[in-house]
């Protein structure tokens, strides 16, 4: 997948500073104990020796090198277990000398024989996602801003379970998550709920695209007629939650139905969650698309009904 210059950057100088930050703190624990415990210092002194002790067999070439190394290698592995135990015995983690990584399977570096690490791909995806995010003009909100208190009688009531059911999915979210439709009139609360969707997830690490279905349409309209050089559609389909606000409202055509079908259907394959919102109703919904777009967020989408008075109007009324 082609990625953002610029996203990529972000994620290589993560990847540095997690090595640096581990490479760091091994060497503070070293010193810390060689000043400490003279027992540990002359493992430590030994375990150093044994790199310099495998590079001059390995630039002398003797006939018994592979005999050599593997006799070097298990008295290193002797002097580390004997110094665990010398570790626990004064108090401390058993591996409070090894180095801890934030990643085990690249050891920080992003590479593994040669080929990105799986850590180093999400922080570039992650980056990438914020980056065709960044122009959002949809503020970000926080749940506390939503007001419950514009609801009353049975719309409170059902408007309540909502707003519990949006804000337990993103305090509990998981790229297993299910995908959800928001569906009801204008100025109901989706946006603002899909926004504090949207800032909740970010803040727990995770890739979020979040914009108006009119603007990522218009954005991968331009990465596959060359107007820019970017991969939108492929970010899209990959990252953690993306979240579509206002199905309905772009301009119809054949481009945008199969690029809304393409978006649903590889993130459903993906078992990936989507969130959209719409003004219209279901039934509106189903003579604007085709059946291979309705099947999918009828029976593969978990419906959230938002119902009341137009909570903008109510807001101006009050001014």
């Amino acid at each position: 997948m082609k990625y953002n210059e610029e996203a990529y950057l972000k994620a290589e100088n993560v990847i540095t500073e997690r090595y640096l930050r581990a490479t760091t703190e091994y060497e503070r624990r070293i010193s810390e104990t060689n000043e400490r415990y003279p027992e540990i210092r002359r493992i430590n002194d030994k375990i150093s020796g044994a790199v310099s002790e495998i590079i001059d067999v390995l630039d002398r070439k003797p006939e018994d090198v592979s005999a050599r190394i593997e006799i070097i290698g298990k008295a290193n592995l002797d002097a580390q277990n004997k110094r665990r135990n010398l570790l626990v015995s004064f108090g401390l983690p058993a591996d409070y000398l090894d180095i801890h990584y934030t990643c085990e399977k690249c050891k920080d570096t992003g590479y593994v024989e040669g080929i990105r690490c799986e850590c180093f791909e999400e922080l570039i995806l992650k980056y990438s996602a914020e980056e065709i995010s960044k122009d959002c003009t949809i503020a970000l909100h926080d749940f506390d801003d939503f007001k419950l208190s514009y609801y009353t009688g049975d719309y409170h009531r059902i408007m309540t379970a909502v707003f519990k059911m949006c804000k337990n999915y993103a305090e509990n979210f998981s790229q297993k998550a299910d995908s959800l439709l928001l569906i009801g009139n204008t100025g109901l609360g989706k946006t603002l709920l899909s926004s504090a969707i949207a800032k909740a997830v970010l803040l727990q690490g995770y890739s979020v695209v979040f914009d108006s279905i009119s603007i990522v349409l218009s954005k991968i309209e331009n990465d596959r007629f060359g107007r820019t050089k970017e991969n939108t559609l492929g970010l899209i389909t990959s990252a953690d939650l993306v979240i579509l606000d206002d199905l309905g409202s772009e301009f119809k055509s054949s481009f945008n139905e199969s690029a809304i079908y393409d978006i649903i259907n590889s993130r459903l394959n993906k078992e990936l969650p989507t969130i959209i919102s719409t003004n219209y109703t279901f039934e509106e919904l189903k003579e604007k698309y085709n059946g291979r777009i309705i099947s999918r967020i009828d029976h593969q989408f978990t419906h959230l009904n938002f119902c009341g008075q137009d909570v903008r109007a109510l807001k101006k009324s009050e001014k």
